[in-house]
């Protein structure tokens, strides 16, 4: 016994949303699925949309089931994704401590890092450091070398 085959049928106005979306999303993913919903309303089943696109049925039932719940808004990438940062800018509270730190000691990172990681109980790396200090946009106290 099979499952019944899904497609989606859009109106003329969500195609032309979707081809805008194909052709100029600025996500590689987002292109992908507007392009996967343009042609499950062609009539390609899942299984065929999944052996073109490369990926899962699953996935392609979830990007039918976004599409259906959120429209494009729903195919868009949601912000969150990836690691999280261990210092974060925003955080006042951990600018502060690092400024502090950099000032007291601005040749040896390496002591700063290791006041970081028992002040704060974060473990960095003097790379994460002086990234973290470059985004704070310090003015060149970050030596570029050691």
């Amino acid at each position: 016994m099979s499952r019944k085959k899904r497609f989606i049928t859009l109106i003329e106005a969500q195609k032309h949303s979707l081809e805008k979306g194909y052709k100029t999303g600025k996500s590689h993913l987002f292109r992908r699925k507007c392009q996967c919903i343009l042609l499950s309303n062609e009539g390609r089943t899942v299984s065929e949309l999944a052996e073109l696109f490369e990926v899962s049925p699953i996935s392609i039932y979830n990007w039918l089931n976004r599409w259906e719940s959120d429209g494009i808004e729903g195919l868009q990438l949601k912000p969150g994704r990836g690691r999280p940062a261990k210092l974060r800018t925003d955080n006042q509270q951990q600018v502060k401590i690092v400024k502090t730190l950099v000032e007291n000691e601005p040749k040896n990172l390496n002591r700063v890092v290791g006041q970081v990681q028992s002040r704060l109980g974060v473990e960095i790396s003097k790379k994460t450091l002086q990234r973290f200090l470059k985004s704070l946009n310090t003015g060149g106290s970050v030596p570029a070398g050691d």
